[in-house]
This record gives structure tokens, C-alpha cells and sequence, in this order.
């Protein structure tokens, strides 16, 4: 059994430090996520369901989800949803179970993530919270070893490539095309735009992520892990937020802002 690869920053310059020199030893663009907590499981919402857990049930759940959404949310929006893919992101974006997880090409963003969601306020020691994490993903290599039984050779899709098929909402299952791929997905929203927002969809294998590399089938080195535990997250958040990366630029909109203002007048909830 493989062991998955973890970083342990201790201040804003070594996470720094050790994104560059990964970056520097892939050939290609890394993608990044946060997660407040580092035991957190990298599987879909839609995978999560408490009694629905079957491929055959899962797949009629997302086609029952997408249909409803479809049609419950045609007074708030304008957008033409009769694409499935469009529909997919769009459900993402406010929450709808789907089998997406979001990155981001930008590890400030992913860090950000990981620091301001349920870490400890400036009056907090932090020794009741768990230590948060930043995932990083090599998703050429990702996509090429999770598709080595067709042979894959590219990187991440985008919708309506042809190797990306078997993933189609709506699509018959196949056991070559059980593990997740990463893909490009519609910037159909500010705040995906902002946060330079990628997607890795799931296929018919509930397995998350990152015990696809403890079991040997996908290698380390597609898939790592930063830890940063509570005795560093008040120093490394209040440098995040000296670079400028805050809650208006990651949602830049009427809701970040309002975040942000309550931040900055010491409402730390």
C-alpha cells in the first residue's frame, strides 16, 4: 500500500516554498484544493447520500436531480439548461449533489479555503480544531493513469471530448471509466472566473481520491497532500490576508463583501 505524500508548512513562505518546487518538478500546471479539515474525503456530494449508494440508483439520482433542478429554477435565472454539462455546473455552483468536486489552478485560492472556513478566530488557541489541508493534483497525470486501460495519453478534458463520454450525465456506466478525471469546466459564474475554478468528475467508483493512491492505482506523485495544523492557521491566515487574497476577491460579489466587512469589524463567527 502506497503512502500518501503530506507537506507540513510552517509559515505562509514554506507553503510557498513547497508549491513552487512541485511545481518545478511537473511538467505540468498543478490544480489545488482546500479543505478545512484534513480528514475531509475527496468524493462528490452526490456519492455522499446516506442510503442511495449504488451505481444504477446514483445514476438515476443525478438524471431526478438535474430534471428537477431544470425545472424549479427557471423563474430565478436566464440561462438555457437543456445542455446536461451546463446543467451540471450550474447545479455545482449552488450546491446541488452532483459528482463534481472543485479545484482551482491557483493555491492561494485553494489556501484560502482551507484558513477561512472553521478555523479558529484571534482569541482562539486553536487546540479544539482539526488541522486543515490543501490538496494538489497533477491532473495530466491523474487523467493518464486513471484511464490507462483505454490508454489515455492527453490531459484534462472539457466537455464534449470524446474520451470523456463514459462520464456524460446521463451516460451508461462502464468499468473503464470507474475512476474520476479531471476536467475544464464552463467559467459560467464571476465567482468560478475568480477562483479559477477546475473540476474533477466522478465515475462509477465511489472510492475517493486519495485511496486511489494508498491502493496503488493511481501513483504519489499525482496526488498530495499540505497539512497545516491549528498552531499554525491564525499566522498563515493573517498573511493570506495580507496578500490581498479575501473574501471580496474570492467572491466577488454582494455576499463576499459583506464577509469581508464583517470580518474587518471583528465579527470573527
Amino acid at each position: 500500500m502506497a503512502r500518501l505524500i503530506e507537506y507540513r508548512p510552517k509559515t505562509m513562505a514554506d507553503f510557498l516554498v513547497q508549491v513552487e518546487a512541485l511545481q518545478a518538478a511537473s511538467k505540468n500546471a498543478l490544480w489545488f484544493r482546500g479543505a478545512a479539515t484534513a480528514s475531509h474525503r475527496l468524493i462528490p456530494s452526490l456519492y455522499r447520500h446516506p442510503t442511495i449508494t449504488t451505481e444504477t440508483e446514483l445514476q438515476a439520482l443525478e438524471s431526478k436531480l438535474i430534471i428537477r433542478f431544470r425545472q424549479r429554477s427557471v423563474p430565478y435565472h436566464g440561462r438555457d439548461l437543456s445542455d446536461d454539462w451546463e446543467s451540471l455546473f450550474f447545479m455545482q455552483h449552488y450546491g446541488v449533489p452532483t459528482r463534481l468536486l472543485d479545484w482551482t489552478e491557483n493555491p492561494f485560492t485553494a489556501l484560502y479555503f482551507a484558513l477561512m472556513t472553521g478555523s479558529p478566530t484571534s482569541k482562539d488557541d486553536g487546540k479544539n480544531h482539526q488541522s486543515a489541508a490543501v490538496w494538489i493534483l497533477d491532473p495530466y497525470s491523474w487523467n493518464q493513469a486513471a484511464l490507462k486501460r483505454v490508454t489515455y495519453t492527453g490531459g484534462p478534458f472539457v466537455p464534449g471530448d470524446r474520451d470523456l463520454g463514459a462520464y456524460n450525465p446521463g451516460s451508461t456506466p462502464s468499468a473503464a471509466n470507474a475512476h474520476p478525471v479531471a476536467l475544464f469546466g464552463a467559467h459560467n459564474s464571476p465567482r468560478i472566473v475568480a477562483q479559477q475554478g477546475v473540476f474533477t468528475i466522478f465515475g462509477t467508483s465511489r472510492v475517493p481520491m486519495e485511496n486511489l493512491v494508498r491502493d496503488d492505482t493511481i501513483p504519489a506523485s499525482a496526488l498530495s497532500r499540505v497539512v497545516i495544523p491549528p498552531s499554525r492557521t491564525l499566522r498563515m491566515r493573517d498573511s493570506l490576508l495580507n496578500f490581498g487574497v479575501t473574501e471580496s476577491t474570492v467572491f466577488p460579489d454582494l455576499e463576499g463583501l459583506a464577509r469581508e466587512t464583517k470580518r474587518l469589524f471583528g465579527f470573527n463567527a
